[in-house]
């Protein structure tokens, strides 16, 4: 089993479910748990609990600067996720180019081959990007197979500028400036793949900022239960932008984002010079 096979059948529980409605099913939960908060402090109500309102409020400051914490801290790994994501395709389309220019070296027909290879290659990478729906994780699976398939073939061709020298040793030709853009196409593949489908947020900060947020919303039901007052207007408000939040996290953490672009500009163009050169040949 190679890693993208392992990634994708391993990928996070929720990574196949629509951000909307994960956002649907947040909002949910964090006002079920500001109701029960709500219930619960009602029953406290009265002048013997008055005592404990002022510590309960500090809870609920505590809690909620902690949940303010952990969603900035998630939200810059993210981030960083996403630009390692956006770094990596540029330097793909760049040592897909240089393979590219790099195939003059090779005689015909490798020559010719080698350039068509590369161009089916692109394509495939750009059928990647534009898959986007999580449920799809099968057919990514299937393309990143056949990604590193057409790398094999790459580097059988590169393998053929390799002669014997007169001592029995293989001695590799000039030539062999293809084979070194071959190995760099397939060492930001590598790292393509390590940070779009194993470097994401462990599951353990995930339970750990849900599981906050949720005493944070309880506490802070609990309190307005206890004063006897309470704008739903801005309870819920609160809700829903903890878990706006929450999706921006969880958008930009997952290889295949909803609301971010990630952008294969540099592989269209590149696609589009292909096209001309080899027209022109």
């Amino acid at each position: 089993m190679n890693l993208a096979t392992a990634a994708v059948r391993n990928a996070p529980a929720l990574d196949p479910y629509p951000l909307v409605l994960l956002f649907v099913a947040a909002v949910a939960i964090f006002i079920l748990f500001i109701e029960a908060g709500f219930r619960l402090g009602s029953r406290h109500q009265g002048k013997h609990y008055k005592a404990q309102s002022t510590q309960v409020r500090a809870i609920m400051g505590a809690i909620l600067g902690l949940i303010a914490f952990m969603m900035a801290f998630a939200f810059a790994t993210a981030q960083n996720h996403f630009e390692t994501r956006v770094s990596n395709l540029a330097e793909e389309a760049r040592v897909i180019h240089n393979a590219f220019l790099f195939a003059d070296y090779l005689d015909e027909p490798d020559r010719t081959r080698a350039r068509s290879h590369l161009r089916d290659y692109v394509s495939l990478r750009l059928l990647l990007e534009q898959t986007n729906d999580p449920s799809r994780w099968d057919e990514v699976a299937t393309l990143i197979e056949q990604s590193q398939n057409l790398q094999r073939t790459l580097w059988t061709l590169s393998l053929k500028q390799r002669h014997m020298s007169p001592n029995g040793l293989t001695a590799v030709r000039a030539g062999s400036a293809f084979g070194s853009a071959v190995v760099g196409i397939i060492d930001i593949h590598n790292a393509r793949l390590q940070a779009e489908l194993a470097n994401r947020i462990s599951w353990v900060v995930w339970v750990a900022l849900y599981f906050t947020a949720m005493l944070g919303m309880l506490v802070m039901g609990y309190h307005a239960g206890m004063t006897g007052r309470r704008s739903p207007i801005a309870t819920y408000t609160l809700a829903v932008a903890f878990s706006v939040v929450m999706m921006l996290i969880t958008d930009l953490d997952r290889p295949m984002t909803s609301i971010f672009d990630l952008s294969n500009q540099s592989l269209v163009v590149l696609e589009q010079n292909m096209d001309l050169m080899i027209s022109a040949d």
